[in-house]
């Protein structure tokens, strides 16, 4: 046993100096926190050790980046996390030594299965009990096998919980920032105030942005922006408020009366129409920021809509001139060239991501992180938030973020982090961990791949199609007809991550992360296995003969296998919604292959290219 003593010391906040010798442990910090980290340090290398003896070791250290976090997204499978998956999930990245959770609390999207809205609200408002983001989901249901039903509004607004996550990421030495979505990304909000809704020439409201000219317009800001912060912000000692800001511009697919209408952000009232979309983005700023100053609450914004508007110089202009503070401005992009943070007016982030959706594929973002570090940091930058849904499938992805932002000077990048990440989950069979983790990045950290064909043989993408579409047909026949090397994409694809699993050696658990290798594992034969599944299905719509029961028995056999291995290897509240994009490819099979079938041209399976392999 141990004696372990603290000291003063002058380093940074979170930096810390750790001694362990044969005389004892002594930590060196100048703050609480940075003692806290050098006990996380002492844990991870106990843990190193098999719970052994600890090395004798002299370690100086601190952050490269002061700001170090994850963005959770409002979106589905976010809405069923419950207060004991918030703190589990905090504890897992306070373990990695993040300071730093952002908290979508609302924000709205375009319409997908079923036609239903994707509306998010998180934290009731008290003047405004009338906003409400009531969810419906059909998914699949593996204790009966048949297709389920949910309606539910998210937990976190239904069970009124903000305030206990916010105080179990303090105890942890973590600051949640809450994030607003607005004024694009918000159909909600403006349909329920309608006071505050944008509106078009004839001065009817659009349902969706804001107007920030009329009085009746910017009360209705003020009382919503006043609301949450006496409710939410002040009571939980929040002193910054994430003002969106990102994506503003036209979009269709919102209105579910119309959903090829564009709709606009932009407002047209006489008030408004001779503002630019930029000068309006920057009224919204600054009507949000003049409340939020009354109670010494910072602003941070998306920098995507001010750059592309070209107002940015004139928005940190704008706040000047109004004595207002300058924002912390987050430089986000997810697929290279990433964005090169201006940080010589406000202090920039750069923002990539761990993780876009659970309910999709699982994608590997080393390369993005590594870019985003590397031209932050040369810009400038003072933090990193990356996007994410809180998935634990994307530890590594997390971990690498951690690796990288605490130390991005000595970690040799993400060829680095790959090295000590294999080390670190499988420390008897480093060569073989790494060689498959590599494998199965030739296809997962491919973005291009992944994006815009593999994740496209799930429903999600196409659900948003308003025009008359059929799903799965059109994806079949758009690799199979319009395509043709798109089956050898899929073919290879699922293979390929096949091999990586059996490349894989067995991992070690984690207390916080469970298994890390398994849960890679399952991520990969997910993918493997769905695209095998409609592979096989696309065998049987081609062969010349019409398929017997056996046939399709064998399909759903293998897609009821899939449905419940997702079904067990995910957390309780993502199940649903990764269980949805299976469940509406496979009760489409069979009707689909009849289809199919009836379409001559799908029935010809010749190779594209008969020489090449």
């Amino acid at each position: 046993m141990l004696p372990l003593t603290f000291v003063d010391s002058d380093v940074v906040a979170e930096g810390y100096h750790l001694s362990v010798g044969s005389g004892g442990i002594q930590v060196g910090a100048s703050s609480s926190l940075g003692a806290l980290q050098a006990m996380r340090t002492i844990v991870d290398l106990w843990d190193g050790a098999g719970g052994g003896a600890l090395p004798a070791l002299q370690i100086d250290d601190c952050p490269t980046l002061s700001t170090r976090g994850v963005f959770i997204e409002s979106f589905g499978g976010t809405d069923l996390m419950g207060l004991d998956d918030w703190k589990a999930l905090l504890d897992r990245v306070a373990r990695f030594k993040f300071n730093t959770v952002g908290v979508s609390i609302y924000g709205c999207w375009d319409i997908h299965h079923g036609g239903d809205r994707s509306e998010y609200l998180f934290t009731p408002l008290t003047e405004f009990p009338e906003a409400v983001s009531p969810q419906h989901l059909l998914s699949w249901d593996p204790a009966t096998g048949d297709e389920v039903e949910h309606n539910y509004v998210p937990r976190m607004f239904s069970e009124d919980f903000f305030g206990e996550v916010v105080n179990h990421a303090r105890e942890l030495g973590v600051e949640v920032i809450p994030h607003l979505g607005g004024p694009g990304h918000s159909s909600l909000i403006p349909r329920v105030v309608p006071d505050l809704s944008a509106r078009d020439t004839a001065g009817k409201r659009t349902g969706y942005g804001y107007c920030v000219s009329q009085e009746a317009a910017r009360n209705s800001l003020r009382c919503l922006v006043r609301g949450l912060t006496i409710r939410h912000l002040v009571p939980n000692g929040i002193r910054k408020l994430h003002v969106a800001g990102d994506e503003y511009y036209p979009v269709k697919n919102v209105d579910p009366l119309d959903r090829d209408r564009l709709v606009t952000p932009y407002c047209s009232c006489p008030g408004c129409s001779d503002l630019t979309a930029g000068e309006m983005l920057i009224e919204y700023f600054v009507q949000v920021g003049q409340v939020l100053a009354e109670f010494d609450v910072k602003m941070i914004h998306w920098q995507d809509s001010l750059v592309r508007e070209g107002v940015l110089d004139k928005y940190l202009d704008r706040l000047e001139a109004e004595r207002l503070p300058s924002p912390v401005i987050a430089w986000w992009k997810y697929n290279d060239p990433v964005p090169r943070p201006r940080t010589e007016r406000a202090e920039g982030w750069c923002c990539p991501t761990t993780g876009l959706a659970p309910f999709l594929f699982h994608q590997d973002f080393l390369s993005n992180i590594d870019s985003m570090l590397r031209r932050g940091i040369a810009g400038g930058a003072t933090g990193v938030l990356a996007y994410g849904s809180g998935d634990p499938a994307d530890c590594e992805n997390y971990a690498g973020l951690a690796d990288l932002s605490w130390n991005f000077e000595g970690s040799r990048g993400m060829t680095g982090f790959r090295q000590r990440w294999a080390a670190r989950i499988c420390p008897g069979a480093v060569d073989e961990a790494e060689s498959a983790l590599s494998l199965a990045g030739t296809i997962t950290a491919c973005y291009p791949l992944m994006m815009y064909v593999i994740q496209q043989i799930l429903p999600f993408f196409s659900s948003a199609n308003s025009r008359d579409s059929s799903y799965p047909d059109d994806q079949f026949r758009a690799v199979a007809l319009t395509a043709l090397p798109l089956v050898e994409v899929v073919r290879q694809t699922a293979d390929t991550l096949q091999e990586a699993v059996a490349r894989m050696p067995t991992g070690r658990d984690d207390s916080l992360w469970g298994n890390p290798v398994d849960v890679w594992r399952q991520e990969m034969l997910r993918t493997a296995a769905t695209l095998q599944l409609f592979l096989d299905v696309l065998a049987v719509v081609r062969q010349p003969t019409e398929p017997d029961e056996s046939e399709l028995t064998r399909l759903f056999e293998s897609a009821d296998s899939l449905l419940r291995s997702v079904a067990s290897g995910k957390p309780a509240h993502l199940v649903p919604i990764v269980l949805r994009e299976l469940w509406v490819f496979v009760r489409e099979i069979k009707p689909a292959i009849r289809r199919l079938r009836e379409q001559k041209d799908l029935l010809e399976s010749a190779p594209w290219y008969p020489w090449l392999i």
